[in-house]
C-alpha cells in the first residue's frame, strides 16, 4: 500500500545541511522506523527544488524488481549507464535497504570516489554495522551519520491528527510511535498484531540471520527479560543467573553475544553508568532501552508497573533524537536517571511517574541536589502541576517538555 509522504522535519534538514556536500548521507535506524519514508520524502524535496528526475536513482534493495541488481558489480554499472546520460549533472543516488547487497561497501566507496561521475549520496540501514567495521573500513571520515527513531510524540500527534493530552500521551507510552501504526485500525489486536510483524523481521533478519544465532529460544528469552526490565540496573551475569533459576543454563558471554546482536539491529540500547564524581565510566551494570515502547505492549502487554521504566524509555529515545549522548548518573550510592551532554555541555534528568508522596518528592530532589555544577537539573513528570523551580532545580511537565522545540 502506497503510504502518503506526510511531512518529517528531518528530511528537509538532511538536506538543508548535507545536500551536495561530500560526505555520505547513512540514514539508520530499526525496521519501520521511517528511513524508507524519510529518503522518499528527501527525493520529493529534491523535485521540488527543480532537480530533474532523471538525476535522481531511488533503489529499494528489498523490493523485487530490483533483484536484477543483486552483486555490487552489477550495481555501479547501472549508475554509470545512467551517469553517461547526464551530461555532467550530479547524480543523486538513493539506496534504502543497502545491507540487502552483499558487497555493497566497496560500490559505494566506488561511486563516492569516482573521478568521472559526481554524485550525492544517501543510504539507508537497519543496521549498527553499517557505521563499525563494514563501513569505514572503505570510507573512514567520509561519511555522516543521521540515527532516525520512530515517532517522537509530537510526531505521533501529527500522523494521527490528534491533539496532545494526557489520553494520547497514553496511548502513544502503550502502543509506541512505529509511523505504520496510523494505517491500521485502532484496537489492540491491529496494533500487537503490525508490531510482532516488526519485531520478527527484526529478529530473523537483522539478529538471527545476520548473527548465525543457533538458540534461539534463549535469545527471546533475554529479549523478554530485559524489555520486563526497562528501567532497571542490571549485567549480562544477572541475566545468566536468571536463566540458570529456571532450569536453562548459558554462559555470561552468549548473554553479551545476543544482547550485542540486538543492539546492533537497532532494536536495543545499552546505557552505561558513569561515575560522577570519579569522572569515569562504569564498565558493569547498565541498563537497556528498547528503540520502542510499542515493543513491550506486543511482546509482553501493558501494565500500569511498566510505566515507570516506559517514561524512562521514551524520554531516554528523545535525548538520543534531540543529538545527546546520554549516561546513567552515579554519585556515591545515588542513581541520577540520565546524564545528557551535547556540545560541550551538559544536563541532569530524573524521570518519575507521579510526585504523589513525600519519600518520592525527597528521592527525586536529592539525587540532584547533591550535584553542585551549575548544568541544568530537571525533574520530569506527569503530575498535572505549573512548572516549578526550587533551588536552581526545575520541574516540568514530561508532555510538555517532548512538545518543546
Amino acid at each position: 500500500m502506497k503510504e502518503d509522504l506526510l511531512f518529517r522535519q528531518l528530511s528537509n534538514t538532511i538536506l538543508e545541511k548535507y545536500k551536495d556536500k561530500p560526505v555520505i548521507k547513512v540514514i539508520t535506524g530499526i525496521r519501520r522506523a521511517g528511513k524508507s519514508f524519510i529518503l522518499r520524502l528527501i527525493k520529493q524535496n529534491l523535485q521540488n527544488d527543480n532537480i530533474s528526475s532523471d538525476d535522481i536513482v531511488y533503489i529499494d534493495f528489498e523490493d523485487f524488481e530490483n533483484i536484477n541488481l543483486d552483486t555490487p558489480e552489477k550495481l555501479y554499472d547501472y549508475i554509470k549507464t545512467s551517469y553517461q546520460n547526464k551530461k555532467g549533472n550530479c547524480l543523486y543516488l538513493l539506496f534504502d535497504e543497502i545491507q540487502e547487497l552483499n558487497g555493497w561497501e566497496k560500490c559505494i566507496n566506488s561511486l563516492y570516489s569516482s573521478s568521472s561521475m559526481n554524485c550525492d549520496i544517501y543510504i539507508t540501514g537497519s543496521n549498527a554495522k553499517l557505521l563499525s567495521s563494514e563501513l569505514s573500513t572503505y570510507i573512514s571520515g567520509r561519511y555522516i551519520q543521521i540515527p532516525v527513531f520512530p515517532l517522537s510524540y509530537k510526531e505521533y500527534l501529527l500522523f494521527n491528527k490528534t491533539s496532545a493530552s494526557s489520553e494520547s500521551f497514553m496511548q502513544f507510552l502503550k502502543y509506541g510511535g512505529f509511523p505504520g501504526l496510523s494505517k491500521m485500525n485502532y484496537d489492540d489486536d491491529s496494533f500487537k498484531s503490525y508490531i510482532q510483524g516488526i519485531y520478527s523481521t527484526v529478529l530473523l533478519k537483522d539478529v538471527i540471520t545476520r548473527n548465525k544465532i543457533r538458540d534461539t529460544d534463549i535469545l527471546e528469552k533475554i529479549i523478554f527479560y530485559v524489555i520486563d526490565n526497562i528501567g532497571n540496573i542490571f549485567s549480562a551475569k544477572r541475566i545468566a543467573d536468571f536463566m540458570k533459576s529456571t532450569g536453562r543454563a548459558l554462559s555470561v558471554e552468549t548473554v553479551y553475544n545476543d544482547l550485542n546482536a540486538l543492539q546492533g539491529a537497532l532494536f536495543l540500547y545499552k546505557v552505561p553508568r558513569y561515575d560522577l564524581k570519579g569522572k569515569k565510566l562504569l564498565e558493569t551494570m547498565e541498563k537497556y532501552y528498547i528503540a520502542d515502547s510499542g515493543l513491550r505492549f506486543a511482546l509482553l502487554g501493558f501494565k500500569d508497573t511498566a510505566i515507570n521504566g516506559l517514561l524512562e524509555n521514551i524520554v531516554y529515545i528523545e535525548l538520543l533524537r534531540r543529538g545527546y549522548s546520554v549516561t546513567i548518573g552515579k554519585f556515591d550510592s545515588v542513581e541520577i536517571d540520565f546524564v545528557a551532554e551535547k556540545s560541550g555541555s551538559r544536563s541532569y534528568f530524573q524521570v518519575c511517574y507521579l510526585m504523589n508522596s513525600e519519600e518520592t518528592i525527597k528521592r527525586e530532589y536529592s539525587s540532584l541536589k547533591l550535584i553542585k555544577d551549575n548544568f541544568p537539573k530537571t525533574i520530569l513528570t506527569l503530575d498535572d502541576l505549573p512548572e516549578a523551580n526550587d533551588d536552581g532545580i526545575l520541574r516540568k511537565n514530561l508532555i510538555e517538555w517532548l512538545l518543546e522545540e
